[in-house]
């Protein structure tokens, strides 16, 4: 926005701007650091309702005092608060989906998580271009869509009142009752069915098995397996951060004036067209999510492969851009040409490949790896860590684009290559699996190609027929429903009794 530069004082070289711009926009990313690591501390004791309701208070506060903010100080305080705000979230929201939803649609209720976090960066695209085009140039240009903010804010904080309360964050309480009422409102099924009666059971088996091992929380979470679940799910949540996407996010009308798409108007546009083309794959990944062949893993690599591609293509292009830029006399504005429109194709192109892959499945992924115990610890150290990288990027982006120029693509398209090595050789297949069976996965061998269990999906015990067993006596999965109805039968849902979960069905 015009204004916005001398607003703060922030006149100067372009080194200058660059740190200045960094700093405002990194000081949110710290904020979602620290607030995503804190809200656990406020959620576990009086639920994950709560706690979103609060990082919904939290974020509207720090909108307010970024509309009103009269220095960059002040600026940098609002973006931080709002952070600590959006930070809470980021960390209940996925862990909230996960624990509500049946495990055949988890992955598309939080892919279409994603989808809304998608189209509210669209939307602020489009809000931006709104106000360049049509306000008169003043400082309400870039205060209204601040304030626009707390719109969303408060349809968060309104609307969570009218949601059920955590399925397994009730069971950890002993609430049976209340579980079992939340879950036949969920599932469309009455209180005494078989199907409500076998997950009751199941989620309540699950936390008691969790108490009878006698360990702490913190000893529990150094569990080999546990340990391994934790360096996957940081490690994905570091990977979705040097994808370069945020990068993007934060700074894509710079990166179009770097193609070349320049005016006054245009490189809001075509950041404004970008955030379509994130919103519509986005909403086609929905029902990829959880098809047999894409499900966690198989997207993961297809997406990684087609964003590395793009990113090599587009330093390329961006490369022979700058050549030519460069011969043009000083004030003379070189045309477009058609490497500039190839490049800014390749970025769409990336946005594909991002958001069939690492947008909307590293939440999912993490969400529902981690035992119920320890759930709120493991998320809270994956959403900080998280955080932080979006910290760094935030920082650097500007600096690189000044400095890099054109080797900011081959620095990406690097990293993600790394990732695609990383995924193919340690991140399992979580598709179809309950929250309770993801054990046999991170027992196996550390390199997963070597683990049968942890490169195909769980299997669906009420699709029998989709799946193909050694034989019909062969079936495990029989005995633990027989197992888990006739326990339900003789009272045992909500007893205090240890009941372990070792004869889990192993895929």
């Amino acid at each position: 926005m015009p204004t916005f530069a001398p607003h703060f004082g922030m006149e100067g070289d372009a080194q200058y701007q660059s740190q200045v711009k960094g700093n405002i926009v990194s000081m949110l990313q710290a904020g979602c650091c620290i607030g995503g690591l804190l809200i656990n501390l406020f959620a576990d004791p009086f639920g994950r309702k709560a706690g979103i309701m609060l990082s919904a208070i939290i974020f509207i506060v720090g909108s307010v005092v970024q509309v009103l903010a009269p220095s960059v100080g002040a600026m940098m305080a609002g973006r931080f608060i709002g952070g600590m705000g959006v930070g809470g979230c980021s960390n209940i929201v996925p862990v909230y989906i996960a624990e509500i939803a049946p495990k055949e649609l988890r992955g598309r209720m939080a892919n279409l998580w994603q989808f809304m976090v998608v189209l509210g960066i669209m939307v602020s695209y489009w809000v931006d271009y709104a106000c360049l085009k049509h306000m008169p140039e003043s400082d309400k240009q870039w205060k209204t869509p601040l304030g626009l903010q707390i719109v969303p804010g408060g349809i968060l904080l309104i609307g969570i009142v009218f949601l059920p309360e955590s399925l397994r964050w009730l069971a950890s309480r002993d609430r049976i009752d209340k579980l079992t009422t939340t879950l036949s409102r969920l599932r469309g099924l009455p209180e005494d069915n078989e199907k409500i009666v076998q997950e009751v059971t199941e989620i309540h088996e699950s936390i008691l098995a969790e108490r009878a091992s006698r360990a702490s929380k913190w000893s529990e979470l150094l569990q080999p397996s546990n340990i391994r679940r934790l360096i996957i799910g940081i490690m994905i949540g570091v990977c979705q951060q040097w994808t370069g996407t945020n990068a993007i996010n934060y700074y894509a009308p710079d990166m179009f004036r770097q193609i070349g798409i320049t005016g006054e108007t245009v490189d809001i546009l075509a950041t404004g067209i970008y955030g379509v083309v994130k919103v519509v794959f986005v909403f086609i990944f929905f029902f990829m999510v959880d098809h047999k062949f894409f499900g966690r893993r198989n997207s993961l690599l297809t997406g990684s492969i087609v964003m590395c591609i793009s990113f090599y293509i587009l330093g390329g292009l961006l490369k022979h851009i700058e050549i030519e830029q460069a011969a043009v006399p000083p004030g003379v504005e070189p045309p477009v040409g058609g490497k500039g429109y190839a490049a800014m194709l390749m970025l769409f192109i990336f946005a594909i490949g991002y958001e069939i892959s690492w947008g909307p499945l590293v939440f999912v992924i993490c969400a529902e790896i981690y035992p119920t115990r320890i759930r709120a610890i493991c998320m809270s150290i994956t959403m900080a860590i998280f955080w932080a990288m979006n910290t760094v990027i935030a920082k650097v982006t500007p600096l690189m684009i000044t400095n890099l120029t054109y080797g900011t693509y081959f620095f990406f398209g690097t990293t993600v290559f790394a990732m695609t090595i990383f995924t193919w050789l340690f991140i399992p297949e979580t598709r179809n699996r309950s929250l309770e069976d993801m054990e046999p996965i991170f027992t196996g061998p550390l390199i997963v190609l070597k683990n049968k269990n942890a490169t195909r999906a769980g299997i669906d015990k009420n699709q029998d027929d989709k799946v193909t067993t050694p034989s019909n006596d062969d079936d495990s999965s029989g005995d633990v429903g027989s197992k888990i109805q006739a326990d339900a039968e003789r009272g045992q849902v909500g007893e205090k009794a240890v009941v372990t979960h070792q004869e889990r069905v192993e895929v």
